[in-house]
């Protein structure tokens, strides 16, 4: 099997975060055989035109046992979004050409999220007659049945296999896509079973882009109240991340005089974020929405008990049995519920957190992604 990974994000630029799933991905595939190599269409802001006149249009990154090709072009979606879409489509369909030859002609295009890069690789799919999946992975997806979206929204999912990375994503959808299923994201969850110890004090530890959404300023307003209203001192939280909020979490962290509970470490490998979270005991999400929540599965595989907001990806695996969920917004309650798990630690069995973070290992995910990729050839071949 032949599969060519098609992202609409990829960690390429200041967010390294950004996508990084999907590289995830397709080393996953290739670790159970399936060859695969990804097509990225990366867009330039529209900001500084000159620079982008000297920057290579096309380049291509060997990733761990596949290939990343990548064609840039510029985003004028500011100006007229359907234009980009136009252009995007077009842009998408040079490269495929390009890509074909010097690679054989994929069985499976599988395109992540709907907008831009589900239209485009289904005009490719519909055109080259090869079967399409799209995987929606955007808290914003709702906004994809919308104008000025929903037009191309129709367009990629009507007649290919649309698949979510949680259930709560396939509720309410138009009656013309007909074919879905849940792929979960993927984590290697036997990278997280380090050995044990017991931590002393109470250590959180969050991990997350400082995007709007997050609500890191949450989190820390609910350390606030664990440290100076219910007293409890011997506390650290450490934050994993980076992003264009950062300067605005520091600052709520000094206006709330917090520096010295505080590690803003930035960002860290896998291997690093396994040593950090392995020096924890609590994880915590203060998110508005959450699609999935790799990093809660992480911690989950780590041993650690995960204390979220309902933010809907992480309440389908989440539960009093491996953490605890409060409102979004409701710090106090956020508060409350860190030390409610924090002073029943012990009772948290870490095989019962290991065991609900292996249903999401990348065994189990890619089995499921070629039993769609198989029945969308099949289909085909009929």
């Amino acid at each position: 099997m032949n599969v060519l990974v098609v992202p609409s994000w990829y960690p390429n630029g200041k967010d390294m975060l950004m996508g990084v799933y999907h590289k995830e991905y397709c080393e996953a595939l290739v670790k159970k055989n399936i060859k695969v190599n990804m097509l990225f269409i990366e867009r330039e802001r529209l900001n500084n035109p000159l620079k982008y006149l000297f920057m290579k249009k096309s380049y291509v990154i060997q990733e761990k046992g596949y290939k990343t090709y990548v064609k840039r072009m510029l985003n004028v979606e500011k100006i007229s979004f359907h234009l980009q879409m136009k252009l995007y489509t077009k842009a998408l369909e040079k490269a495929f050409k390009k890509y074909l030859k010097n690679n054989p002609k994929p069985d499976i295009l599988h395109a992540q999220v709907t907008i831009p890069a589900g239209y485009a690789v289904s005009f490719i799919g519909k055109k080259y007659k090869i079967p399409v999946v799209v995987t929606e992975h955007a808290s914003y997806f709702r906004d994809f049945f919308k104008e000025p979206y929903v037009k191309y929204t129709k367009y990629a999912l009507e007649d290919n296999y649309f698949t979510t990375v949680s259930k709560f994503m396939l509720q309410d959808l138009p009656s013309y896509i007909t074919k879905m299923d849940v792929i979960p994201n993927l984590v290697d969850t036997d990278k997280f079973n380090l050995p044990r110890k017991k931590i002393k004090g109470l250590r959180i530890v969050s991990i997350c882009a400082f995007r709007k959404g997050k609500r890191i300023e949450d989190l820390l307003a609910a350390l606030n109240i664990i440290i100076n209203e219910k007293r409890i001192k011997d506390v650290k939280l450490t934050i994993i991340g980076d992003g264009y909020l950062k300067e605005f979490y520091q600052n709520k962290c000094h206006e709330l005089k917090l520096v010295s509970y505080v590690d803003f470490v930035g960002r860290k490998s896998k291997e690093e974020i396994i040593k950090i979270l392995n020096q924890h005991n609590i994880f915590a999400i203060a998110s508005v929405r959450e699609t999935f929540c790799i990093p809660a599965i992480e911690a989950l595989a780590s041993g650690l008990p995960v204390v979220s907001t309902k933010c809907l990806g992480p309440e389908e695996y989440i539960t009093d049995k491996c953490g605890k969920l409060v409102e979004v917004g409701d710090i106090h309650a956020l508060a409350l519920a860190i030390i409610d798990v924090y002073n029943k630690i012990d009772s948290y069995q870490i095989q019962d957190l290991r065991d609900i973070a292996s249903k999401y290992n990348y065994q189990n995910v890619i089995a499921k992604s070629i039993k769609i990729y198989e029945k969308m050839i099949n289909e085909v071949e009929k």
